[in-house]
């Protein structure tokens, strides 16, 4: 099983990109406020297990866009 998700990582996560992009499109075109609650839940959850998000870029990122408005 190990050496298969490390053969195939890419694709798994370009599958999970997929996943994520595709649910938050569907939830932002609904009128319905439930999937925007659940498609906010799946984006922390990938927020969460992102490597590039960590708090330190998170502040870099924030302060950027201060500076930039």
């Amino acid at each position: 099983m190990i050496d298969w998700i490390l053969t195939h990582w890419e694709s798994i996560f370009s599958w999970i990109g997929l996943a994520v992009t595709t649910c938050t499109g569907v939830a932002g075109l609904t009128k319905t406020k439930k999937d925007d609650t659940i498609a906010g839940k799946i984006v922390k959850l990938a927020d969460y297990l992102s490597v590039v998000n960590t708090p330190a870029n998170k502040a870099i990122l924030e302060k950027y866009a201060k500076k930039n408005k």
